[in-house]
């Protein structure tokens, strides 16, 4: 009586809140999302969906389906995961996500040293913000993903301010602290400081406010001023405010790993307080983890906790000439 299939395509249309967005999602034309969807609606001979100009509404009976579809298909997920898990690591699946610096930093190595000690894996890697990896995984598009939060940031949250995944259904293993450091122009009148006080920057101009912009606000009400941020620029990219700091528009945050290459023409300089990037995997939280997965939260625990890579995130205390 419930294909699988039409309960995955089912699933999706109601995650997305139309044909359209599911069926792209799940690179299937409109007409084939919406013939699947009109069976299961006479199949079981209920309306599951309120159509609409703007997209679909779940009716009641949706909502009850859907909560049986999710428990459904997370089952039979995770009965694959461990029948994989059965045969050993001779074959399998790892689909690993990260967020942009920790995989220049050390996780495109881990990724292909995880490749050379298990070829028989189907490894695949997915680059995302945190945000982004968190709804994967919840799409059962991940196994396991790095990502962080801030302490007024929670890594569900889009760069729009907007809490597009909740850690209802995330386990999160804490890795370490990646602290953020003021960068500054070589001629700034605090370039020649070996650390900064936080309250040193009131009245500096400040480029950008992006995960971290609420935190340093609130670490500097806390030091007796409001910080100055230019509403002007807008970027996801450190570069980006990088290259306005050499041309002295201003000063801006980057984070530890951020810092560990050369950024000619700049100066880092550790600032205390400072907001605090928590670097953690996230897992999804009912599901099995196989052989394949513990295998790579053993490889990044390792390499996190090794005395070189520490050292690497003091580097933004050096400056950046």
């Amino acid at each position: 009586m419930l294909d699988t299939r039409r309960l995955q395509i089912f699933r999706e249309v109601a995650r997305c809140g139309s044909f359209a967005a599911a069926a792209n999602a799940l690179y299937l034309s409109h007409s084939a999302v919406s013939q699947q969807m009109a069976l299961l609606e006479r199949t079981l001979g209920l309306r599951l969906f309120d159509r609409g100009a703007r997209g679909v509404e779940l009716t009641e009976s949706g909502h009850v389906l859907l909560v049986h579809a999710d428990a459904v298909l997370d089952r039979l997920a995770d009965a694959e995961a461990e029948l994989e898990a059965v045969a050993g690591r001779r074959g399998g699946r790892l689909r690993f996500g990260c967020f942009p610096t920790a995989t220049l930093v050390f996780a495109a190595r881990l990724c292909e040293d995880f490749r050379g000690r298990y070829p028989e894996i189907d490894f695949q890697f997915v680059e995302g913000e945190p945000f982004q990896s968190l709804e994967r995984i919840e799409r059962r598009e991940l196994d396991l993903a790095l990502v962080f939060d801030l302490d007024r940031w929670p890594a569900g949250m889009d760069y729009d301010a907007v809490l597009v995944c909740g850690d209802d259904g995330i386990d999160y293993t804490e890795l370490f602290d990646d602290p953020f450091f003021v960068v500054l122009p070589p001629s700034h009148r605090l370039a020649s400081r070996t650390e900064v006080e936080l309250g040193e920057l009131e009245g500096e101009l400040i480029l950008g406010y992006g995960p971290w912009g609420s935190d340093l606000q609130h670490l500097a009400r806390a030091e007796g001023f409001e910080p100055r941020f230019d509403p002007s620029y807008h970027s996801a990219e450190f570069n980006s405010f990088e290259a306005f700091v050499k041309l002295g528009r201003g000063v801006t945050l980057m984070p530890g790993l951020a810092l560990t290459r050369e950024r000619p023409g700049i100066t880092a300089r550790r600032l205390r307080p400072a907001p605090v990037r928590h670097v953690k995997i996230a897992c999804r939280r009912s599901a099995h983890r196989s052989p394949a997965v513990e295998a790579m939260v053993e490889m990044i625990a390792a390499e996190v906790g090794s005395a070189s890579f520490r050292s690497q995130l003091q580097r933004g205390s050096v400056p950046a000439d």
